[in-house]
Formats: C-alpha cells, sequence, structure tokens
C-alpha cells in the first residue's frame, strides 16, 4: 500500500532548453498542465554561419523558471515526483576536471563553421562506411566536427576539456552532478556505433577523442541522479527528487505526440519541416538522419528549412504583416487548388542537405491573373510538395507509412493538414495538446519512475488525437501532377544557383 506521502508525489517537472527560450512546466499524470514559465534569450553570432550561446544562461533560466513556477503553484512543491528534461541537440558544452565550464560558450546546432572539417572528411573518408558505422551522413551540426574545429583552432582550451555534453544533459549535470547522456543525442554525436549502442573506438580514434571525455550511455527513462542539495538552493527544488536523463527535444516531441512505434510517421512544421519515420534500425541513406528514440527504436528524417519561416516570409513581403495568420488562411483557401497553374519552391534560406545546399526559392507560371491569395496557396503547397519530395527518400529507405501525424503550429491549421494529405496521398492526424516535447518530457520521467508501466501506457494516458484528414483522390491525383512538374522543376534549376549567388555579389 502506498504511503500518504507517496499519493501526494504524483506530478512531473520537465525543463526543456530550446534555442530561442528555456521553459519549465508541471503536468499531471493525464498530460494536463499545473503550470508553466518561460525565459526567452538571443542566440550570439559572431560572425556569418556562427552560433553560440552561453550553457550558464541555459542554467540562470532554468533556475529562473522553477522559480517562478513553484512561486505561482506553491502547494506542488511537495509533489513532484520526477524531473525530465529535453533540449536543442548538438550544443556542445565543454567540462574541465573540476566540472566548470572550459568557456562559458557552446557552439549550437545552425552553427557551420566546423563546416571545412566536414569537407575535409568527405575528401578523406569513405562516407558510405562511416554512414553504415555511425547511422548518419557527415554534417557540421555533429559534435564531433565541432570537437574537430575546436581543437584546431584552441588548442590550448582544448586540451583542458575533461567531458563533453549536450544542453539538456549540463542542466541534469547541475541538477544532479552526474554526467551523463541519453541515447538519443549520442546517436547524433557523429561518435556512437550504432549497431552495439556504444561510443565507437574508431569514431574516437579518428577524431582524436579519449573515451573518458564522453557521458555514459543511459536510457532516456533511466534514473540518472537527485537533486543536489547545491541545486535545491539555487532552483526551489525539495533535495533528493529523482532525475532521469531525458533526451532530445525531437525525440520527446516524436513521443508526445504518439509517434513511437516502427512504422508510424511524423509532420512536424514548426519554423523548419521534419518527416520522420520509426524504424527498428537506422534508415542508410546520404539524404536521411537517423536518432536513437527513447524506446530503443530509431526515427529516421529528412529536413526542409521552411514550414512556418516561408508563411512568415510570404505574410511580410506579400502583405507587409498587415494581414493575421488566420487571414493569410482564408485567402489561401479562397483559391483553388493549384493556385491556378502557380507553383512555388519553398527554398529560401537552401538546403542543409542535398547536392545543391545554396538551392533558391522561387515563383513559377506567375501570369496577369494571379493575386495575393494564389502566391499565398502556392507557399502552402510548395512546402507540401517539398516536403513530399523527402518523403519519397524515406520511402526509398523501404518505409511505407500508412498515416502521419502532425504536430508543431502547422497542424493547427485545418487548410495545410488538407493540402499535405493530398500531397503525401496518406491520413494526417493531429494531437489536441499542443506542447508534444512537454508531453513527452513527462511520459519519459514517468516510466522512470513506475508512474506508467512503459511508453505506450503513457501515451495512452497522456496523447489525444483529433479526427484523421483523409486525403480527397481527386485533389491526390492533381497534386501528383503538380509534385511531377515541381521536381522537374527543382532538378532544371539546380545548376543555375552558383550562377546565381556570383550575380548575388553585384556588379564589379
Amino acid at each position: 500500500m502506498m504511503s500518504p506521502e507517496s499519493v501526494m508525489k504524483n506530478k512531473i517537472l520537465t525543463i526543456d532548453v530550446g534555442t530561442g527560450s528555456t521553459r519549465a512546466a508541471i503536468l499531471r499524470a493525464d498530460g494536463s498542465l499545473v503550470g508553466f514559465a518561460q525565459r526567452e534569450y538571443e542566440q550570439t553570432t559572431p560572425r556569418a554561419g556562427w552560433s553560440e550561446q552561453a550553457p550558464s544562461l541555459w542554467w540562470q533560466s532554468v533556475c529562473d523558471c522553477i522559480r517562478e513556477v513553484l512561486y505561482r503553484f506553491p502547494d506542488v512543491r511537495s509533489q513532484i515526483a520526477a524531473i525530465g528534461a529535453c533540449g536543442q541537440m548538438h550544443g556542445t558544452v565543454l567540462l574541465d576536471s573540476a566540472g566548470q565550464l572550459v568557456e562559458d560558450k557552446a557552439l549550437l546546432w545552425n552553427d557551420k563553421r566546423s563546416q571545412p572539417q566536414v569537407d575535409a572528411f568527405i575528401v578523406r573518408e569513405d562516407a558510405e562506411r562511416w554512414l553504415r558505422h555511425l547511422n548518419n551522413p557527415p554534417a557540421a551540426a555533429w559534435p564531433a566536427f565541432k570537437l574537430a574545429w575546436w581543437r584546431e583552432h584552441y588548442p590550448q582550451s582544448a586540451a583542458r576539456i575533461a567531458k563533453i555534453l549536450m544542453p539538456k544533459d549540463f542542466i541534469n549535470f547541475m541538477l544532479t552532478g552526474a554526467i551523463a547522456t541519453d541515447y538519443s543525442e549520442a546517436s547524433c554525436y557523429f561518435l556512437m556505433d550504432s549497431e552495439s549502442r556504444s561510443w565507437s573506438p574508431q569514431a574516437l580514434e579518428l577524431f582524436g577523442l579519449r573515451r573518458e571525455q564522453l557521458p555514459d550511455l543511459k536510457l532516456s527513462s533511466e534514473v540518472i541522479g537527485e537533486v543536489t542539495r547545491e541545486a535545491s538552493t539555487l532552483t526551489g527544488l525539495p533535495a533528493g527528487i529523482p532525475v532521469v536523463a531525458g533526451t532530445s527535444d525531437m525525440a520527446a516531441t516524436l513521443l508526445g505526440s504518439g509517434v513511437y512505434q516502427p512504422g508510424t510517421a511524423s509532420d512536424s512544421t514548426g519554423t523548419s519541416t521534419l518527416i520522420t519515420v520509426v524504424s527498428p534500425q537506422p534508415l542508410l541513406h546520404s539524404r536521411v538522419n537517423n536518432l536513437h528514440l527513447a524506446n530503443q527504436v530509431w526515427g529516421g528524417f529528412t529536413l526542409l528549412d521552411a514550414g512556418g519561416d516561408a508563411v512568415r516570409w510570404a505574410r511580410q513581403a506579400l502583405a507587409e504583416n498587415h494581414i493575421t495568420h488566420p487571414e493569410l488562411l482564408q485567402l489561401a483557401a479562397e483559391v483553388p487548388a493549384g493556385a491556378e497553374g502557380l507553383l512555388f519552391l519553398p527554398y529560401l534560406t537552401g538546403e542543409r542537405m542535398a547536392d545543391h545546399t545554396n538551392s533558391r526559392a522561387q515563383f513559377f507560371g506567375l501570369q496577369r491573373k494571379h493575386g495575393r491569395g494564389h502566391l499565398l496557396r502556392a507557399v502552402l503547397e510548395g512546402v507540401a510538395f517539398a516536403s513530399a519530395r523527402n518523403l519519397r527518400q524515406l520511402r526509398q529507405c523501404g518505409q511505407h507509412p500508412e498515416q502521419m501525424i502532425a504536430s508543431g503550429g502547422g497542424a493547427r491549421s485545418r487548410l495545410w493538414l488538407e493540402i499535405k494529405a493530398a500531397a503525401y496521398n496518406l491520413p494526417i492526424i493531429s494531437t489536441r495538446n499542443p506542447e508534444n516535447g512537454v508531453t513527452g518530457c513527462a511520459i519519459i520521467a514517468g516510466v522512470g519512475i513506475g508512474m506508467y508501466a512503459d511508453f505506450a501506457d503513457g501515451v495512452r494516458h497522456t496523447v489525444q488525437f483529433d479526427e484523421p484528414v483523409m486525403p480527397d483522390r481527386r485533389l491526390q491525383e492533381y497534386y501528383q501532377s503538380c509534385s511531377e512538374l515541381f521536381d522537374t522543376l527543382y532538378q532544371q534549376s539546380a545548376p543555375l544557383y552558383d550562377r546565381l549567388d556570383a550575380l548575388s555579389r553585384g556588379p564589379a
């Protein structure tokens, strides 16, 4: 029989260390929100393509958020059963042997300064062999390449690196003193043997790293420590609360939207669009990334640097922000499918994984009859056609999902869901709770302390779905023809991008 004290401890504290803000939330066992606090901050960009943040800023923001939510809901303090954190991936935190920051600076996921190291790797190494071994193609986002850049440019401070952590792992360290990471984060270091799920001696040797510099590998739901007295003083939390390893923000969002079983698929549309299919094994393809998920399966995903960002651009460029988002959608809805022969390639900021990463956006087929509504609809459809193109890459890896679960801001637009359902030729289901990352963290922590029997049980308790949006058969056939023309336009435009780059510099 449970003690009265244990009955009281029925809430989960979640922490999300994002790129734009840190958030803390307290949830009940059914996934409903008790309280929430947020602290926003900026990235530092000392040069073009560089992006940094201070780990001390994350920790201060975590302390502030926790103190705020406990101040607003004081009765909850004694009811917190566990803590689960997630966070932005790849932000490389460096600690010395005393557990102090080597430098109060982390190179973020979108920092591209290590691209020369990636290029040298591609020239020097057998990319296919490393893909099979490390489950991802080389990219500047991966910590291994960031560390190679650091060692080359700051050899003295590189010699002081005793531990390498990701953002949420640093927060866990500050809360508990434990040095650990989960398999999700580890799978994108470009240092983990995907078959054995251990740090790769071959990769460590290649990048000049020692095993003891890397954290212990844990399941996301594994309890790694408890809130220390020092952390209790700084946060206001009672000492002794168990803290689980947690996971990446992407893995948390997938779990919190019910995407965790092999064969299930996700369209997560925020600023960008992530298409993910869950698989028992990594999907080995030069245009596909692979993330180990919380429940010991893999998410093969493609990334489109367009989604909400393209819509924001359209609001500004076509209406100077004088229309609201609902008004934009209404204007687009008043235009026929296909925008009367108008296509939009949505590559406003290029691409991360393509033969031509400097691809450009464009409208194709403009006629005098086309007005603002046509342009706006073409933008929504263009993102859908580009995402469908990425979905086909996953299908080439043998993945044929029967439905798509939508999350992120894009899932709140019925029109966009109808367009995507037809473009993907799949039913699309959206979750009722928009805070999928928070929900995913709570499930992971709940599994860790036995609040839920397993991940499936956690999802059953916390995730609810709206009715599916079914693909319109007539529209699906029409969009198939649109997609074929979209692909032709994409391929034929590719040789022109370098010339456009040269012209963009203007006259000599």
